[in-house]
């Protein structure tokens, strides 16, 4: 496989991120589940393809584009992921700009009957503060659905919705429980995030979720700032959302998890982003992993 020098990576990693999930995913090892057009199975994994956005319901994961499937499904990095997409018989006729106009936002719709329930979800299983669900309620960032679903919206700074992170309520058998995005959505637009201080922020922390998001603000993660702006990228991003770029913020903080894949996204933002600084969660996978080992001396807060 041909090893790319850096810069060549970058313009191919341009080039080939939006080549359609389809045609990779048979590249991949996978095939077409005859009773449903949408998922694709191979040993050990089962993908919903929606557009530009996959998950994998063996592995509980998602993400959006054809570099974040390729590194899902041969577990390696960002580099081996681009240089294998660019290696390809037949990449370049996918990666032509689609035709059709781009997937529209599904957003699901609120049921407020359902809140009670997801809102005590959050709170006693993942150790969120009730008081600050109650406030990301209020504000329209995070509600309920009819399958009582946790819906955190995706925005842009001025409030636009371009997504959602969807996280189930209800365990399944195993005790896992449901993460996707809702369809058409768009992380390049937009995500879920929160500032915790009224200041224009002087960093941004990006993590993984919108879980990870609260669990950040509330512990506070350590070496935060405390004019800061925590963002969740749903799942992990190799450069810094461009729709970041309309915040003011002169520091860039990578909260990723503590596992090689949260580790391959922060060397690849930093050598993007020189300045970044690593904040990897100690003795924990995730922040929310961390606030549940320390729910018991987390106070209460008025938000």
């Amino acid at each position: 496989m041909t090893r790319l020098p850096w810069q060549r990576l970058r313009e191919q990693a341009d080039r080939v991120r939006d080549c359609a999930l389809e045609p990779l995913a048979e590249r991949l090892g996978y095939r077409r589940d005859p009773r449903h057009r949408q998922r694709w199975r191979r040993h050990g994994s089962l993908l919903s393809i929606r557009g530009s956005q996959f998950f994998d319901h063996a592995g509980n994961h998602g993400g959006g584009g054809a570099i974040d499937l390729v590194m899902h499904a041969r577990r390696c990095g960002f580099r081996e992921a681009v240089e294998f997409l660019a290696d390809g018989p037949s990449v370049a006729p996918h990666c032509q700009a689609p035709a059709s106009a781009p997937p529209v936002l599904r957003l699901p719709d609120p049921v407020a009957a359902h809140w009670p329930p997801v809102r005590d979800f959050l709170a006693s299983v993942r150790g969120l503060d009730p008081a600050l669900l109650e406030s990301c309620r209020r504000a329209g960032t995070l509600y309920a659905d009819r399958c009582r679903n946790a819906v955190f919206t995706c925005r842009d700074r001025c409030g636009t919705p371009h997504g959602a992170e969807l996280v189930g309520t209800r365990p399944r058998p195993d005790g896992s429980t449901f993460k996707g995005l809702a369809p058409g959505s768009r992380r390049d637009h937009g995500g879920f995030w929160l500032s915790t201080g009224s200041a224009p922020p002087a960093a941004v922390l990006l993590v993984e979720s919108a879980v990870d998001a609260l669990s950040a603000v509330l512990l506070p993660a350590p070496g935060l700032p405390p004019d800061c702006l925590v963002a969740s990228t749903a799942g992990t991003a190799r450069r810094r959302p461009r729709w970041l770029d309309t915040f003011p913020a002169s520091g860039l903080l990578c909260g990723y998890d503590a596992d090689p894949p949260g580790d391959q996204a922060a060397r690849a933002l930093s050598r993007l982003h020189p300045g970044l600084r690593r904040l990897r969660p100690i003795h924990a996978k995730d922040w929310n992993d961390l606030l549940r080992d320390r729910r018991p001396a987390i106070p209460d807060r008025n938000h």
